[in-house]
């Protein structure tokens, strides 16, 4: 068996890491759209957030089940299979003309999309050492992120000179082709290893109460809602209409703005790395930290002067703070055993995505409900309602760190959370 960690573990790692990174250039492709999407789907700001919406629910819906399907079938299939849905889904908005059709098209990316991440995430335990595993997980986070570049600058550039059809129906054939890539070259195992770490026939039911039982799976639960959502709504659906609308500034520094968001996620996710690395347990901690500044940093953008500034301010700061959700994922797996990593990487990933679906909802509501303007103050006033879903998440994240160190410290479960 070659060494882990070798060539052959990043062979099979980087088309894995691919499909990522098309899934998220898919998920964040309305983002960018959405003033010719007011166009083509004419209806109001909450109709628009509607989409983004339910694609997300499907999106966090499908976490737990793919979880179970990644812990029975393995990453290769379940990767190809998404990357397909996604492609499909791409080429129905490439061509919807209504809403009805334009939804399907959403719930389709929404589904495929949801084996992208933890997918990848399930080969890391079977091709890379465990201690590198927290860092290697912050390097795909960061690397799947490229796909807002993707979205923010080929994507919107063929938008503006092409139009819809064909830039949908681009990105679905890259997808595609993508997906087949990873047909040809991910395993889910290194050779000699068979399928010990694939295909345990556990109860469904008896793996997810194990996991649901470890409080444990929960603070991994809430640390990435609290961590994730402040940057999902600027990147998933709000960032360009309030830069472009509330602020005024140009669809060029917009994209320069996301594009900057993007490179600070890759900053802030080696940090994130190290950090959970090397101080496993101060993890919910540095999540807390990463939560204050991710506050800090909308109101900052919401209440600025300047609009370039707080564009890039906002942009940035959510960038780094981002990818902190990720230690999640650190705490809830050194809770449960390996055969169970996947269906608690679903539950937990369902946590950022829950919480952002709740958010990027309530700004749609408030816009219209100030008027649709959505001048900067009516901005201000839609950003500030999801306050709610902070602190829904900073109580849910001290009470489960609460019950999760009152368990470890009785010896009913040893690890460094």
């Amino acid at each position: 068996m070659p060494p882990l960690g070798g060539a052959r573990a990043w062979l099979v790692l980087t088309p894995a890491a691919f499909i990522y990174v098309l899934a998220v250039a898919a998920r964040t492709s309305f983002a960018v759209a959405v003033p010719q999407a007011s166009e083509r789907f004419p209806g109001g700001a909450s109709l628009l957030a509607s989409f983004v919406v339910l694609q997300l629910a499907v999106y966090a819906l499908a976490q737990v089940p793919v979880g179970l399907l990644l812990d029975r079938f393995g990453s290769r299939r379940v990767l190809v299979v998404g990357g397909l849905v996604v492609a499909t889904g791409q080429l129905l908005m490439a061509t919807a003309t209504s809403v009805p059709g334009a939804v399907v098209a959403r719930v389709l990316v929404g589904a495929g999309d949801a084996t992208a991440f933890i997918g990848t995430l399930r080969l890391l335990p079977a091709w890379f050492p465990l201690g590198s595993v927290p860092l290697m997980s912050q390097l795909v986070s960061a690397f799947g992120q490229l796909g807002q570049v993707v979205s923010a600058i080929p994507f919107l550039a063929l938008l503006h000179a092409r139009g819809w059809t064909t830039t949908f129906a681009t990105m679905s054939g890259i997808a595609m082709a993508m997906a087949m890539t990873g047909l040809a070259l991910i395993r889910d195992t290194p050779p000699g290893v068979g399928s010990a770490q694939v295909g345990r026939r556990e109860s469904v039911w008896i793996t997810m109460g194990q996991v649901l039982r470890h409080p444990g799976t929960w603070l991994g639960f809430f640390c990435h809602w609290i961590g994730m959502f402040p940057a999902a709504v600027l990147t998933l659906m709000w960032g360009v209409s309030w830069m472009t609308q509330g602020l005024g500034v140009s669809v060029s520094t917009a994209s320069a703005a996301l594009t900057a968001n993007t490179v600070a996620g890759i900053v802030g996710g080696m940090s994130a790395g190290l950090l959970s690395s090397r101080l496993p347990g101060y993890r919910s901690t540095i999540v807390i930290v990463s939560a204050l500044a991710s506050l800090a940093a909308w109101a900052l953008g919401l209440l600025l002067p300047h609009p370039v500034i707080a564009a890039f301010l906002a942009a940035v700061v959510l960038g780094m703070t981002a990818p902190y959700s990720g230690i999640g994922f650190d705490v809830a797996r050194s809770l449960n055993v390996p055969s169970r990593w996947g269906t608690c990487t679903g539950l937990v990933n369902t946590g950022g995505f829950t919480a952002t679906i709740v958010a990027v909802q309530l700004v749609g509501v408030m816009l219209d409900h100030c008027g649709g303007d959505r001048s900067a103050h009516d901005f201000r006033l839609a950003v500030a309602s999801t306050a709610v879903v902070w602190l829904t998440g900073m109580v849910g994240l001290l009470l489960s760190r609460h019950a999760t160190r009152r368990h470890v410290r009785s010896g009913r479960w040893q690890a460094s959370f």
